[in-house]
């Protein structure tokens, strides 16, 4: 009985002594190294400061990679049409100069590296940046007033991590493993109650600091303290995460948008951004858009609706699915910046999209490369179009107003006339764009009824206002004033084209004024339709905007696809603007840049021989001729010898100067634009404006096939 209770007492005495030593063991891992029972910080953005000028969040981010660099939808991008042609352009091809491929590579051997080094026991997406990462800091220095930009940005680095990164980190805290990391370039000391981390080739150190589950890493300890006063409830700091530009702007947005898509989790990257903090965009911003730009009329219009000198804040999130890139947020503004036009742009008021957006969207054929419709007052933007012209182009103008007559008086120009008719329309305006198809149509001699002098790949192009009830006879005067004095205006011909129906022929007709100097289509055509004055360069692109507005002969709207239904459901039900765009149809406009661009121009073209020659007689007559009071005048052997020579030589420096001027660099930026169209199938953007802020929603569903 002696021996029976002798083991019993060893092993309760060696079952004692391993709990004693285990105890031990924990207490001296939870006092020196880490605590496995701590809790986990409820949100990383509550110790990251309101007042930094750049933040980026990614939740689970391991979840986008099969193998890293690459994320899931590589292959299936990279086997698709598009990306064949888009990767031997510039874009592509500029990343891979820079650099991008190569670090990439040296990411992941680096990565590689890691878990090869700690056998296997720490990997740095899974155990440091797969579940989430925050990334925010400073590009201004704000000890000083007023602030300057900084030489370098001060970064942190926000990621949780799992126990075996605390751990290691509580390990080398003691010393111990830091002669093993100083042989490979590493020397980790530690500066107060944070790491250093001094790396071989590195000039500045890295600091961190860990609190709860959550690594801060960053190239200034001032972040790092900031967070800890965070942490500790100091009232004179904020956390970015209460802040109402990112809460409006990122949280609540993102919220929304995954309860209309019912997600649950959205594979979501949220954004803040102060524009104006960063020196680039700063100078950018001060030169574009300029609106006093000689070469580019697109650059003078969009003058008249963006400042971004005044972009004050950019928050918002980006959203990733199956063949699907989506993006929700808010740019607040200083409304101090606003012009005149922009202060009125941005008031506009919101209205129920089913009284004024569907009709429109109605009339949009499936046909059209890209639509959009604007809550706007249509007056101040036809001004400010107007002014977006060329200076001889508005006199130009002006000059056939002023010979003119609205209603019985007399005009004194465009901007006369902008304000008598703008009471007419509602404060909102409709585009339509859709390849250019030429009208072949020819008159009873067999000439082309819309001639056209300067070819040109140019789309057609819609423009929709809405009349107020009981307005459209404004608009009739209008497009009578036209058509009783076509020659003031540049008009040779008058056409009034019927829209035909399955049952007949609507009672309004479309009325084209033709001069074949408009580049492309040769003409203007407008048409008073029920609610809506519309206004194009194709005759034709108006006629099938009507038909598609009561389905006719198998005219269908872009409200038909089945590709509008899943971006329907996201549109508010107020907003101020939309834009559509739908791939296949973008990369016809492009395909007929592209051949345009590849066309022998040296030669002039016969038709436009044609319809510029009388004018050119004319000119070369008045210059070198001037002694004959006509062309008829002209003795036969002058007029068969050197005038008809002189004639020809003149028309050959103006094709030469009137040809296209598309350079190989422009052709091959046509050609990304086309690569990237061939990757998308359809997309929108819609936005809601107040006087104060932009907010925005947008959508890109893939083609990857």
């Amino acid at each position: 009985m002696t021996k029976p209770k002798r083991k019993r007492k060893i092993w309760k005495t060696l079952g004692i002594t391993l709990g004693v030593l285990v105890t031990f063991v924990l207490l001296f891992v939870v006092a020196f190294v880490f605590n496995p029972l701590e809790g986990t910080l409820p949100d990383v953005r509550d110790v990251v400061p309101r007042d930094v000028n750049f933040f980026v969040r990614k939740e689970r981010l391991a979840s986008d990679f099969d193998e890293f660099p690459a994320p899931k939808f590589w292959t299936e991008l990279t086997d698709s049409r598009g990306w064949q042609s888009l990767k031997g352009g510039p874009i592509v091809q500029g990343l891979q100069r820079d650099g991008l491929e190569r670090s990439l590579l040296q990411a992941r051997e680096s990565l590689e590296r890691v878990r090869k080094d700690s056998g296997g026991w720490i990997d740095v997406m899974r155990d440091g940046i797969g579940k989430e990462v925050v990334f925010a800091g400073y590009q201004q220095d704000y000890s000083v007033q007023p602030p300057r930009p900084l030489a370098q940005p001060l970064w942190c680095l926000y990621t949780r991590v799992s126990w075996r990164i605390k751990a290691a980190l509580g390990v080398v805290g003691l010393g111990i493993g830091q002669a093993q990391l100083q042989q490979g370039g590493i020397e980790l000391t530690t500066e107060g109650d944070l790491l250093v981390l001094k790396m071989a080739g590195n000039a500045t150190p890295l600091y961190l600091r860990r609190y709860l589950d959550v690594l801060m890493v960053g190239n200034h300890p001032g972040l790092l303290e900031k967070a800890q006063l965070l942490i500790d409830g100091n009232r004179d700091e904020e956390p970015l995460g209460k802040m109402a530009a990112y809460t409006d702007g990122a949280v609540q947005r993102l919220e929304r948008w995954t309860d209309v898509n019912s997600v649950f989790q959205p594979n979501a990257i949220e954004f803040l951004a102060e524009p104006n903090a960063f020196d680039g965009f700063r100078r950018f911003a001060a030169s574009w858009p300029n609106a006093a730009n000689k070469d580019s009329m697109n650059e003078r219009v969009m003058a008249s609706f963006l400042n971004l000198k005044g972009w004050m804040q950019v928050s918002g999130a980006m959203m990733f699915g199956d063949q699907m890139l989506a993006a929700t947020g808010q740019v607040v503004l200083n409304s101090k910046q606003h012009t005149p036009f922009q202060g009125s742009f941005y008031r506009a008021e919101k209205q129920r999209r089913e009284e004024w957006l569907d009709p429109f969207l109605a009339m949009v054929p499936d046909s059209a490369c890209a639509a959009a419709a604007l809550r706007m007052p249509a007056g101040e933007f036809l001004h400010a179009m107007f002014d977006a012209l060329e200076p001889d182009a508005r006199e130009i103008v002006n000059d056939g107003m002023r010979r003119s007559t609205l209603g019985g008086t007399a005009l004194t120009g465009m901007d006369d006339l902008i304000d008598r008719i703008k009471v007419a329309f509602l404060p909102r305006t409709g585009f339509v764009f859709r390849r250019n198809q030429p009208d072949l149509q020819r008159d009873d001699q067999g000439e082309l009824m819309v001639p056209v002098a300067v070819p040109s790949p140019t789309p057609q192009v819609a423009w929709v206002f809405w009349l107020r009830p009981g307005s459209g006879s404004v608009a009739d005067e209008l497009v009578a004033m036209l058509r009783n004095s076509p020659t003031e205006f540049g008009f040779r011909k008058v056409w009034h084209l019927k829209v035909p129906f399955a049952g007949g022929q609507l009672p309004e007709p479309v009325t084209e004024f033709c001069n074949a100097k408009i580049p492309g289509t040769g003409e203007i055509a407008m048409i008073v339709f029920r609610d809506f004055f519309v206004m194009s360069n194709s005759g034709l692109l108006i006629k099938d905007i009507l038909r598609t507005r009561y389905e006719a002969d198998g005219n269908r709207s872009i409200k038909r696809l089945e590709e509008f239904a899943e971006i329907e459901r996201e549109l508010p039900s107020e907003l101020n603007g939309l834009v559509w765009l739908r791939g296949k149809n973008l990369v016809s406009v492009m395909d007929d840049y592209i051949a345009f661009a590849d066309t022998d121009s040296e030669l002039p073209d016969a038709e436009w021989m044609m319809v510029s020659r009388p004018a050119a007689e004319e000119t070369v007559r008045k210059t070198r001729y001037a002694k004959y009071p006509s062309k008829a005048s002209i003795p036969k052997s002058v007029l068969e010898g050197e005038f008809d020579q002189a004639v020809r030589a003149y028309l050959a420096e103006r094709w030469r100067q009137e040809r296209t001027s598309f350079t190989a660099g422009d052709k091959s930026q046509m050609q990304q634009l086309r690569a990237m169209a061939e990757l998308l199938n359809v997309g929108y953007v819609q936005v809601e404006l107040e006087n104060n802020y932009i907010r925005f929603q947008t959508k890109l569903l893939g083609n990857l096939r």
